[in-house]
């Protein structure tokens, strides 16, 4: 016959149970004014390490987003500029300054170019430089340099895709008003001259005066 296992629970009980030891200290612990405020201050300094700690992070974010990366064509760019303005990736196309908006009939009316058709695909090369001048040189200086790096000139010197794919929702929006306030200013001028005097007065948009004086 197999002896049965001595268990030590009834000892352990009864230590515990002792005078020494009331098992009701156990079940109903009171806790001092003095450990109270212990555990006060140290809950504080704990949410106040965290907050210290996003604070902490929220700032090396700020100055990551503020950080100067310098272009190899020239030019300089932060992060902050590029999240705030640049596609993650390229958009798909959609026209953006199309035959129903009046951009380019405008620039071709008040050059005098009437022998040309403004809803050509094929415009003459200076269209190029003054859309830059007009619409992307009024973003921060950063975003037409940074525009060039994603979508640089192929061999023969044209571009792949348009700029404003790479703008973001934000940067699309930003370029339409521009878009817009030109062709406004546009209509009430009847010559180039005119029409760029008035940019730079209104929008700061700056211009070369020796061009028209030839």
């Amino acid at each position: 016959m197999k002896k049965s296992k001595k268990t030590n629970a009834p000892a352990e009980q009864e230590s515990l149970a002792s005078p020494g030891f009331p098992i009701e200290n156990i079940r109903h612990v009171e806790i001092s004014q003095e450990e109270k405020l212990e555990r006060s201050l140290l809950s504080g300094l704990l949410l106040q390490q965290t907050e210290d700690l996003n604070r902490k992070q929220q700032e090396l974010k700020k100055q990551r987003d503020q950080e100067v990366i310098e272009l190899i064509g020239g030019g300089t760019t932060s992060l902050g500029a590029l999240k705030a303005l640049i596609a993650s990736k390229r958009q798909p196309y959609e026209p953006r300054f199309p035959r129903s908006i009046p951009f380019f009939s405008e620039i071709y009316r008040l050059n005098g170019w009437h022998d040309l058709d403004p809803a050509s695909y094929i415009k003459p090369a200076v269209v190029a430089v003054w859309i830059n001048e007009l619409i992307y040189n009024r973003f921060s200086q950063e975003v037409l340099p940074t525009l060039r790096v994603f979508n640089p000139k192929r061999f023969g010197g044209s571009r792949a895709y348009k700029h404003f794919q790479f703008l973001n929702a934000e940067g699309q929006a930003e370029l339409e008003q521009y878009r817009d306030e030109a062709i406004a200013l546009m209509q009430t001028c009847s010559t180039w001259y005119e029409f760029r005097a008035k940019l730079f007065v209104v929008h700061s948009v700056p211009y070369q005066v020796e061009l028209f004086a030839q």
